[in-house]
């Protein structure tokens, strides 16, 4: 039943992406924004998002103001994922039409020094298009991705990353030697780490409250002691966007533990910031404070 299933949303993926490459970028644009007032008054994750939203900005911003943000932050969500279905239909030359980068030159002088390079990614703005946009524009990423139950979804997605020069890791044993492989052959390894992830143990400080992140952002470029480039697009307009590469400076003192805090602290600082500015463009459907430390085990959610 599963594999019939999986046909089905994959035919539906497949004539919805063939629907995209038809239609005007304008057209686009209204029925994401359709789609997206639809998942709002429908209520898809309301309580995910609003207990998101109360723990970011609950002493800052009125339920009304929140409100408005959850509104925005579904029109947001659907627009990144026609944006990205559009891709496909799109020429890698053309990708200097959506995005506008900044900092390009940091990526250049960071492979200079020969230890390979951490991207620091998020889910912020587009993280497809700017990813896209790095590996052709400058230089072709090595990103680390989760894996859709649905495989023949998760080779479509893929296939569409790899067209703009990305190489594709997926979450396997061998994950963490391709990756150090990556970076050995001095080549930009990105990752984004600002997910809940239910297995690790190492929390920063997000919006006043600690949230776990992956530990392997940092531990790797704690290994290598290689560059660090934190990444972030915003959306301007529909299909427009700045994009940004920003060097993070660190210091490995010996103290592994602490240094692994420090670093990813500072990786968490940058997020906040950028969301402060622009909270409609985070991906606030993750349960983001789900998995609690030791010390704080109440149930967020």
């Amino acid at each position: 039943m599963k594999q019939i299933q999986y046909r089905i949303e994959y035919l539906f993926f497949q004539m919805l992406s063939m629907t995209i490459g038809l239609l005007p970028r304008k057209i686009i644009a209204f029925l994401a924004v359709c789609l997206g007032l639809l998942l709002y008054y429908t209520g898809v994750r309301k309580k995910v998002i609003d207990t998101n939203l109360g723990i970011a900005f609950g002493d800052i911003l009125d339920h009304k103001a929140r409100k408005d943000i959850r509104k925005k932050t579904c029109i947001n969500a659907a627009i990144v994922a026609f944006e990205f279905i559009y891709l496909k239909h799109l020429k890698p030359d053309q990708l200097s039409n959506y995005i506008d980068l900044t900092g390009l030159e940091l990526l250049e002088e960071a492979l200079s020094q020969q230890k390979g390079v951490i991207v620091a990614g998020n889910h912020f703005g587009n993280w497809e298009l700017i990813t896209g946009a790095i590996s052709f524009l400058g230089r072709p990423m090595h990103i680390f991705t989760g894996m859709q139950k649905n495989l023949f979804i998760d080779n479509a997605i893929n296939d569409i990353r790899r067209k703009f020069g990305t190489v594709t890791i997926p979450k396997a044993k061998s994950a963490a030697f391709d990756m150090m492989r990556a970076l050995k052959k001095n080549k930009p390894l990105g990752m984004a780490g600002d997910l809940n992830v239910p297995h690790d143990n190492l929390f920063v400080n997000f919006f006043g409250k600690r949230a776990v992140v992956g530990q392997g952002l940092a531990t790797f470029a704690i290994k290598r002691n290689a560059p660090l480039l934190f990444i972030w697009s915003v959306r301007e307009s529909p299909f427009k966007y700045k994009g940004y590469l920003k060097r993070i400076d660190y210091q490995i003192t010996g103290d592994q533990q602490q240094d692994l805090e420090r670093l990813a602290q500072s990786i968490s600082d940058e997020l906040e910031d950028k969301i402060r500015k622009n909270p409609e463009q985070y991906f606030w459907f993750n349960r983001r404070w789900k998995t609690r430390p030791a010390d704080d085990p109440d149930d967020v959610y």
